[in-house]
């Protein structure tokens, strides 16, 4: 089996009441940081999400956005994205062959512009919706279309065409999708928290690591099968379908205690799964 590596990156982050993401948890605000995934392929380097950039505070500003921007405050500093971020480290934005997008929710593709000859893996549907919604239906799904590339249907690769993966170890996620050909970084559908929302398996010398993006919001929700706030049911695309992704991950993790589910936005579970995975 193929293993590449993986480094964790924090692009901005937003802040939320404890207890939207987990019942129970408390009134107090707490970061929830934008994960950025990069993966170290021969091949070049694939992206999973590209969390906030500078762009996203002025898209928030105007009209109707500012609502999700007034909910949900955006905090990045022009060094915090993830291209300013990956050329600290030495890497080119023409070296990200692929951005594989969770969902198309701005903490998760505020940086997608600053990769221009990249394949931008997410559903076509997904894409679809966000050019077709307008006013209060846009604000309910958390889209903000100008961040999106004007030539995003020219790059869109979308999952539904990869060749099927061998899943048998993802059991009962399904219809696992190969990305690069060798099994390294495996494609998952993880329904319900908005439209064509993807998980990405990625097969680390350390372990595998599942980067599951919203579809949990807390680690408790894969490990203990907790739910986040009632009021998430209106935000959500599927209610039913993300709490049956919510028992999926759990009856996964519960079965592969090898296996890393990590969230997007568990600030505690990615310092953990930063340090692991530097060691």
């Amino acid at each position: 089996m193929v293993t590449v590596g993986l480094t964790l990156l924090e692009a901005g982050h937003t802040t939320h009441s404890a207890g939207v993401a987990r019942r129970g948890a408390g009134r107090a605000q707490i970061r929830f940081p934008a994960l950025v995934g990069v993966v170290h392929h021969a091949g070049g380097v694939v992206l999973v999400d590209t969390g906030y950039a500078p762009r996203v505070v002025e898209a928030l500003s105007h009209g109707i956005d500012r609502v999700y921007g007034a909910l949900l405050p955006v905090h990045v500093g022009p060094d915090e994205s993830a291209v300013a971020q990956l050329a600290a480290r030495g890497i080119g934005a023409s070296e990200v062959t692929h951005v594989v997008v969770t969902h198309l929710h701005a903490d998760h593709v505020g940086g997608l512009r600053d990769f221009p000859t990249a394949r931008v893996v997410v559903a076509r549907r997904a894409v679809e919706e966000a050019a077709r919604v307008r006013g209060f239906g846009r604000l309910r799904r958390g889209l903000a279309p100008t961040l999106l590339p004007d030539d995003l249907p020219d790059r869109l690769l979308d999952p539904a065409t990869l060749p099927p993966a061998d899943d048998a170890d993802l059991d009962p996620l399904a219809g696992a999708r190969d990305l690069l050909g060798d099994g390294s970084v495996v494609v998952v559908p993880l329904p319900g928290h908005a439209t064509g929302h993807l998980g990405v398996l990625v097969r680390t010398a350390a372990r595998d690591v599942l980067l599951v993006g919203d579809a949990a919001w807390d680690r408790r929700a894969v490990t203990h099968g907790e739910l986040p706030a009632p009021v998430v049911r209106l935000l959500s695309a599927d209610w039913a379908r993300y709490t049956g992704t919510i028992g999926a991950l759990h009856r996964l993790a519960e079965r592969r205690p090898d296996l890393l589910v990590l969230p997007a936005h568990d600030e505690a579970a990615i310092a953990e799964a930063r340090a692991e995975l530097s060691s």
